[in-house]
């Protein structure tokens, strides 16, 4: 378990119980600095739902940050300054939530089941603790953390499903695009021909409400990568866009990603079953939709900042 958790030896070779109250405490803090941060993230995002997922979180973390102080006054030592054992940390405790901050596609149920793996990975991490600690007080404390990090994923999992069962109601209530099987070349090309021309309309729609709102730089990227589609539209794109209702551009710049990162994940799924020709051209699709993809997350950041 470990190996397949941690990426890499952390190389504690001595266990004390001051380094293992320091590093129970800057696992705690680090989560509760990160809830708190994704929830406001989020709320600015226009991600309502999302928000509220990680205050849910957040709330539940300051109950850990509490159980952490009260297990160290209990084994007789005191919780250190902040940052103090940070250096100790994996690194990929906290990866998985820079890597998908940014999404337009992060929903409750994926916001859960990255904390499931992140709670897995603390206990990983206790365990290796606990393998290493020569006392068998600390090797006993070690073990103690690691069974409360699965107590908290089973809290999450719950959380977890909970949340799969709601957004399969809501994706259920909404239309939502069909997706045929794609095994060869022509398949691709209509799967993108009908993606783009939905993707376009989008765009266009939300450009123009960008515009409305005095928001010219992010309507003329918009605009400027409506020039470069994967493949040229074809057909009716389907029912008028709906865009948020909001004079916020973060709102509406996280709408314009959101058909993106969609056809990016279709493309990653036709990617693992496809050889040779169609591959080749799946991956110069996704290259592209993911170029664009980038460009709107970066200005999408940059408007953050601005407010």
């Amino acid at each position: 378990m470990r190996a397949s958790l941690l990426m890499r030896d952390p190389e504690i070779q001595s266990v004390s119980m001051p380094l293992l109250v320091g590093i129970a405490s800057s696992i705690e803090r680090e989560s509760l600095k990160r809830y708190a941060a994704l929830a406001e993230t989020m709320a600015r995002r226009g991600e309502a739902a999302t928000a509220a997922a990680f205050r849910v979180m957040l709330e539940e973390e300051r109950q850990h940050v509490d159980e952490v102080a009260r297990w160290a006054a209990g084994v007789g030592e005191r919780i250190p300054e902040a940052g103090s054992f940070d250096w100790q940390l994996p690194a990929e405790l906290w990866s998985s939530w820079d890597e998908i901050s940014g999404s337009a596609l992060l929903t409750p149920y994926r916001a859960f089941a990255i904390a499931v793996d992140n709670e897995k990975r603390a206990f990983a991490l206790y365990s290796y603790l606990a393998a290493r600690a020569t006392d068998p007080r600390v090797r006993a404390q070690a073990e103690r953390l690691g069974i409360e990090e699965l107590r908290h994923a089973a809290v999450m999992r719950r959380w977890r499903r909970e949340a799969w069962h709601r957004e399969r109601r809501a994706a259920r209530e909404e239309p939502q695009p069909a997706t045929a099987a794609v095994a060869s070349s022509d398949a691709l090309h209509a799967l993108l021909a009908t993606r783009e021309a939905a993707i376009a309309q989008a765009h266009r729609a939300l450009a123009a409400r960008l515009r409305e709102i005095g928001d010219d730089e992010s309507a003329r990227l918009l605009e400027t990568l409506l020039e470069t589609p994967s493949r040229a539209a074809a057909g009716a794109a389907g029912p008028p866009a709906t865009i948020p209702d909001t004079d916020d551009p973060v709102h509406l710049l996280v709408a314009a990603q959101k058909p993106l990162e969609s056809l990016s994940e279709e493309l990653e799924a036709v990617m693992s079953t496809a050889t040779g020709a169609l591959f080749e051209q799946t991956e110069a699709a996704l290259v592209n939709v993911v170029t664009r993809l980038a460009r709107i997350a970066l200005r999408t950041a940059r408007a953050l900042q601005a407010h």
